[in-house]
């Protein structure tokens, strides 16, 4: 996989997955612009702890719920670089309730960053994707995309939709060369998936699958990579699942 001198834009990439994936490409030698929605204190930690990549590495703060900061975003990838290879769709939120207790503020903010955020970023890099011989978008979507759970209405709406928006955008962007792949995973260790959990919980949700351990951020990020690269030149419109054989 040759990922040298690619240009990625990574949407979340300060922490998590998105983090991993974004530390993954700089270390194949792809200058990275990292894009994140609010935490400015988080976004110069990632920035000095993937300090040997400086060189490669651009930091834009952009909330993908808002149409104009997505356009501005794109504008300065156009303006650095004047192209892009790979787009990477991973940023997202979660408000858990019950369905008869949602307010409609929260409904909208999860479909708003999880669903309409890909859509704006994938119409607006579709351009600087366009100018790539390899260009390749991963949308990362989740577990509950395809098994929903109680509590969590807006997020696993969202998630589902994600995975039939990348089925479409394979269809259509293919006529332009622009490869479109889902990797859903299943429950990943990152700083906020587990918040909340008990030593029982975890003990028991690891010992519920057949690999019996968690996926760490390094197992999403290798599926994505293996994906962006020509290695998955014949894939578009899939839905991967990284889960450890398990349904959670």
């Amino acid at each position: 996989m040759d990922f040298k001198d690619k240009i990625a834009l990574v949407t979340g990439g300060t922490s998590g997955i998105g983090k991993k994936i974004a530390e993954e490409l700089l270390k194949q030698g792809s200058k990275v612009i990292i894009n994140y929605g609010h935490d400015d204190i988080q976004a110069q930690k990632t920035k000095q702890e993937l300090d040997n990549y400086k060189n490669n590495i651009v930091l834009i703060k952009a909330d993908l719920s808002n149409l104009e900061e997505v356009k501005l975003m794109f504008e300065e990838v156009k303006n650095k670089y004047g192209k892009l290879d790979y787009l990477v769709n991973n940023a997202g939120t979660n408000v858990d309730s019950y369905i008869e207790n949602f307010n409609i503020e929260d409904w909208n903010k999860v479909l708003n960053v999880n669903l309409t955020g890909k859509f704006l970023c994938t119409k607006y890099a579709i351009p600087l994707l366009k100018k790539s011989k390899s260009a390749a978008i991963v949308n990362i979507a989740s577990r509950l995309g395809t098994r929903p759970c109680k509590e969590a209405s807006a997020y696993c709406v969202a998630e589902s939709g994600i995975i039939n928006f990348t089925k479409c955008s394979a269809l259509e962007l293919s006529e332009q060369g622009i490869r479109v792949n889902t990797v859903s995973p299943g429950l990943t260790i990152t700083p906020l998936s587990l918040n909340g959990w008990t030593e029982k919980e975890i003990e028991e949700t690891k010992n519920s699958n057949p690999l019996k351990r968690l996926g760490e951020t390094i197992d999403i990020a290798n599926a994505v990579l293996f994906l962006l690269s020509d290695d998955a030149s014949y894939i578009t419109g899939q839905n991967i699942n990284v889960n450890r054989g398990g349904l959670l």
